[in-house]
């Protein structure tokens, strides 16, 4: 019988702001562990798990209890390996965050006296442990800090009407100063008049994760393999515009990301292309689909405490040629939605985005506000015969992502 010992072991301090004052501290101390237990002889499985300072020999005794539910596998379990992986520049105390989040008010209080602050100042710390009896040791410890406000305008019949953040693996004064520009910019923009635009096609920049939502969908090899996934047999085929690269990170700063194993063990040591060129050049699986489809894990096994794993994606982000925001939108109209809300995708990737603000550039200079809108296209368009570049993000560039997707597609009001 083989055990494996997942932990999650989170520490959360929060500074609560309700209009624009400190309103509640509070510490959060959450320990989730599961037990799973394989029956090598039998090819069975099973999974207990809690919240708290449960006792391991209790999950696992209920864990072999349960391989009487005949949930099997069909794949190696990885052994053998010890490693500790850690990413904490800093750490805070209660009271020095209440301190962090005085002067951050304070701060946005002389950028503007139009808005009402509400939201967090929190410092996060998590520790992932997982284990096995093959030999299987790795940890992992991260910290952050975050910032996030919600933007209401005095007298605002709205729950917000904007929104600003900051995040950090280790904080920067020089990417805070830009944070609090940004913040300054939103605010100006917000109350700024809606310019006079038509139901028709506009050049628009996307944060990728208001278009690739469904592109991560159709590279997990749960849609690919049964046929549902838009790119299902076009594996290393051309799918996008050549100027199009996509690539998985696991250690990235400015992404926030640091995810150096998944949670069946495998330990990443470099990015993974997802799209090169525009070609298709991975999908995504852990050792159950792999096993399932005749493939090789990706190791992207993710999970819940209390589930089994699945193949998911980490952070993705894209590179190749890329020229800044501020000189491709300096001869024409265009619209960067900020605050959307609603919207989906269809399965043949046709999307509706309602967007609350938007923020309309002309000849590269801010012009005004658009009026409430939907845009409309499809993300296939959008990354090929729509598609204008890729662009680094100097606009906004701490509140949003660092790259930005420049493509025409549909205004309707």
């Amino acid at each position: 019988m083989i055990k494996e010992l997942f932990i999650n072991e989170t520490e959360n301090l929060t500074v609560k702001v309700v209009d624009g004052k400190i309103d509640a501290l509070r510490t959060q101390k959450l320990t989730e562990k599961a037990v799973r237990v394989f029956d090598e002889e039998n090819k069975l499985l099973a999974l207990s798990a809690g919240i708290g300072e449960i006792d391991e020999k209790e999950l696992e005794e209920k864990a072999k209890s349960l391989l009487s539910l005949g949930m099997s596998y069909n794949y190696d379990l990885e052994k053998d390996k010890q490693a500790e992986f850690s990413k904490v520049y800093e750490s805070y105390t209660l009271e020095s965050l209440e301190e962090k989040a005085k002067t951050v008010l304070n701060d946005l209080n002389q950028i503007t006296d139009q808005f009402v602050f509400n939201g967090t100042v929190s410092a996060e710390s998590l520790e992932n442990t997982l284990q096995n009896s093959l030999g299987l040791n790795l940890k992992r410890h991260r910290s952050n800090l975050e910032f996030g406000f919600m933007m209401k305008m005095k007298g605002s019949g709205n729950i917000m009407d904007a929104y600003t953040g900051y995040g950090a693996f280790k904080f920067d004064d020089k990417k805070y100063a830009q944070f609090l520009k940004d913040t300054d910019f939103i605010a100006k923009a917000c109350l700024s008049e809606p310019v006079s635009l038509e139901n028709k096609n506009y050049k628009i920049l996307f944060r990728p994760g208001q278009l690739l939502s469904k592109f991560k969908s159709d590279i997990n090899s749960s849609q690919y393999e049964e046929k549902s996934s838009l790119f299902s047999d076009r594996l290393n085929e051309k799918i996008f515009h050549e100027s199009v690269s996509i690539k998985e990170v696991y250690d990235n700063d400015e992404l926030q990301c640091f995810v150096p194993y998944d949670h069946e063990g495998i330990i990443k040591e470099a990015d993974l292309d997802l799209v090169k060129n525009g070609v298709l050049k991975t999908i995504i699986y852990d050792k159950k689909r792999a096993s399932k489809y005749g493939k090789q894990t990706t190791g992207n096994g993710f999970r819940a405490y209390n589930s089994h794993p699945g193949p998911s994606l980490r952070a993705i982000d894209l590179y190749g040629d890329i020229e800044l925001s501020s000189n491709l939108i300096a001869d024409d109209i265009v619209i960067l939605p900020f605050l959307s809300s609603g919207g989906d995708f269809l399965p043949n990737g046709n999307f509706s985005m309602p967007t609350q603000l938007a923020f309309v550039f002309k000849n590269g200079k801010f012009i005004g506000k658009a009026p409430q809108i939907t845009i409309t296209g499809n993300y296939l368009d959008s990354f090929n015969k729509d598609f204008i570049a890729i662009a680094k993000n100097d606009l906004i560039p701490e509140v949003l992502s660092k790259k930005l997707i420049y493509t025409n597609c549909k205004v309707n009001l």
